[in-house]
């Protein structure tokens, strides 16, 4: 056999071992980028925005506060069940991979039919107009500092330049490579955490000053129905949306079996106690009347409570849509 003929053979047997494999996804996201992931989805403006309706709708303080650990324990629950489907299948995809699985052998057309529509809604419908209403917000509050005096027409379209410039940046990062994600998610994450941390922090400063009579109401409020709870708890789960982040990209997590899960036992309760002790921080310093009646509560509660500094306020909201949008993209992709 001629030197030419080998590498012919050669080079086939090359190309039949790539046909016959599976093409997958390097693991490369560990336990804390996993953990960022969730984070990254997780807090974007639902908590700095959405107390309000929490509130308007519970009646009542404690209810209120009950709703959003209510909320909490339902994403925990979620996120787990989709964890021990994720362990299990060992597939990217989430709610995709699961329909797949689980009608994709029944029938040749109709069983891959529900796992095509959901990925289709997501990748055509949902995903996109998701990730527009979040790079929109991330451009109102990040410009926010110093559009003060601008007319209305050439501020929003500055808000229109900023959101398409940072949907460039976000996806130039997606497509650029997984480790560069990883970098800025890692960095983002920490800092959605710390503005959490201020706005706690400033209700901690406010209640060891005595301000604790709007909390004190307890139970105290308008009439509590069976509609207002169900409005109550749809706000919250919505500030919760994104629990099933890290199933997204299960196939691109290290040791999945042990860090799927331990990610969202992580994330999620973290979450939960940020979430929880934010309602508390803005209800020590806004009445029940003046939490329910402002478009954003964590910017009135900044410019109360924080004086010189409050334009942190607006620029952890930026971050935290920013991290948001470019997560939920990162995920959609998969």
């Amino acid at each position: 056999m001629t030197t030419s003929e080998k590498a012919l053979e050669k080079n086939e047997n090359n190309i039949n071992l790539v046909n016959g494999s599976t093409v997958k996804l390097k693991r490369e996201l560990g336990l804390f980028s996993a953990v960022n992931l969730i984070l990254g989805v997780m807090i974007g403006s639902g908590i700095f925005v959405s107390p309000a309706s929490a509130l308007k709708h519970s009646g009542s303080v404690a209810v209120c506060l009950i709703i959003w650990i209510i909320s909490g324990v339902i994403s925990l629950l979620g996120a787990l069940s989709f964890a021990e489907l994720g362990t299990v299948l060992g597939q990217s995809g989430a709610e995709y991979a699961y329909f797949r699985e689980a009608f994709g052998k029944m029938h040749k057309f109709w069983g891959p039919l529900p796992s095509f529509i959901c990925a289709w809604i997501y990748v055509v419908i949902l995903r996109p107009a998701e990730v527009a209403i979040i790079v929109m917000t991330f451009a109102a509050y990040a410009i926010q500092p110093f559009t003060s005096n601008l007319d209305a027409d050439y501020k929003d379209l500055t808000i229109k330049l900023t959101s398409i410039s940072a949907l460039f940046i976000m996806t130039y990062i997606n497509i650029t490579s997984v480790k560069l994600f990883v970098k800025v998610q890692n960095v983002f994450g920490i800092c959605k955490v710390f503005a959490c941390l201020i706005v706690i922090g400033g209700g901690i400063y406010e209640m060891a000053k005595g301000n604790t009579a709007n909390i004190e109401k307890g139970f105290e409020g308008e009439n509590i129905s069976a509609g207002g709870i169900a409005l109550a708890l749809y706000s919250g789960l919505w500030a919760y949306d994104g629990w099933n982040s890290v199933t997204v990209v299960t196939e691109e997590i290290i040791n999945p079996g042990v860090n799927v899960p331990l990610s969202i036992s992580i994330a999620v309760p973290l979450i939960t106690a940020l979430y929880v002790f934010m309602n508390v921080a803005y209800m020590s310093v806004l009445s029940f009347s003046e939490m329910t009646s402002v478009p954003a509560v964590a910017v009135v509660f900044g410019d109360r409570v924080l004086g010189p500094a409050s334009f942190l306020i607006p620029l952890g909201v930026a971050i935290a849509t920013f991290g948001c949008a470019m997560s939920v993209q990162f995920g959609v992709s998969r």
